[in-house]
């Protein structure tokens, strides 16, 4: 089984079609398709399940991509250990949602890529269930992700914090400088939500749901700063991550205030897969993230 092969079906499992799998190569989409055929005849299996132009794994499929990801994952690790090459270089893909990327990534990512100037890195923003899956796939080296603990036997997380959500107000709101407002009476007030499905959103849906409440009037938004100017602005109030509105707090434009009958506390992860190499420029990057998260206010929590 050569590696060429099997590096060629990882691409082709990551792009989902021959043809984008060829451009990302460099090669022709004959090379791609017979690359793919002498796997296949060599396992003696189909690895996809072919509808017109459209492929798909089938099961067959997906074991063989867990045992390729390993294989290649262990030549780079040979490849950099025999060779020495220790300095972060190549490619680093990060998934994040959007929340913790716009607001927590821009100093570590400041500091990371003046010391590592070799290392190409990749922001990807999605949702947490999209980004989980981009892993799974190896479309993407490190998840950043804000939620309940994740769990997955083939997932080590690198580094935690855990981080408040907080419900915020204009200055002249309200609801500025009170404690332990009833949820009857937050529900009042026009509601500023980020995405369906986004993870405090579903808890704090979750607890609505429980004292069979829900929102007078809201507004869906899908960019966490538009949501932070809108909420500036005293078109209604909203819940974020304390880190996500850390400016505003400080600098008095918003005010935070708190909810009887509501606290949400979820954890910002670092993940990345146990059957990957760590490479140097993760290595790296993990580092980073631990060196200037205390800068955020919490503690990490353990991993």
């Amino acid at each position: 089984m050569e590696l060429r092969n099997l590096l060629t079906y990882s691409k082709v499992c990551e792009a989902m079609s021959f043809s984008k799998a060829a451009d990302q190569l460099g090669y022709a989409q004959s090379t791609v398709t017979t690359q793919i055929a002498q796997l296949e005849e060599e396992l003696g299996v189909r690895l996809f399940d072919r509808s017109g132009k459209r492929i798909r794994l089938n099961t067959k499929g997906q074991e063989l991509l867990i045992y390729s990801n390993r294989l290649i994952s262990l030549a780079s690790e040979a490849k950099a250990n025999v060779s020495d090459a220790t300095t972060p270089r190549g490619s680093l893909r990060i998934g994040v949602i959007e929340s913790v990327g716009a607001f927590f990534l821009p100093d570590i990512l400041e500091n990371y890529l003046m010391a590592f100037p070799e290392v190409h890195v990749q922001v990807l923003t999605a949702t947490t269930r999209e980004i989980m899956e981009m892993l799974r796939q190896n479309k993407i080296d490190l998840m950043l992700t804000l939620d309940d603990r994740v769990y997955d036997p083939d997932w080590t997380c690198a580094w935690s914090q855990e981080e408040d959500i907080v419900f915020l107000c204009a200055p002249d709101h309200g609801f500025a400088g009170r404690k332990d407002i009833p949820l009857a009476e937050l529900l009042q007030e026009n509601m500023l939500l980020t995405e369906r499905w986004c993870n405090y959103r579903h808890s704090f849906e979750r607890i609505c749901d429980k004292y069979q409440m829900q929102p007078r009037s809201s507004l869906e938004i899908g960019c966490t700063n538009t949501i932070l100017q809108f909420t500036e602005h005293n078109l209604g109030v909203t819940f974020l991550p304390r880190l996500t509105a850390q400016a505003s707090l400080q600098a008095k434009r918003l005010v935070d205030f708190s909810v009887k009958e509501v606290s949400i506390r979820m954890l910002i992860q670092l993940v990345y897969r146990k059957s990957m190499w760590c490479t140097p420029a993760m290595d790296a990057f993990i580092e980073e993230v631990k060196n200037t998260h205390k800068k955020y206010g919490t503690p990490p929590a353990a991993s």
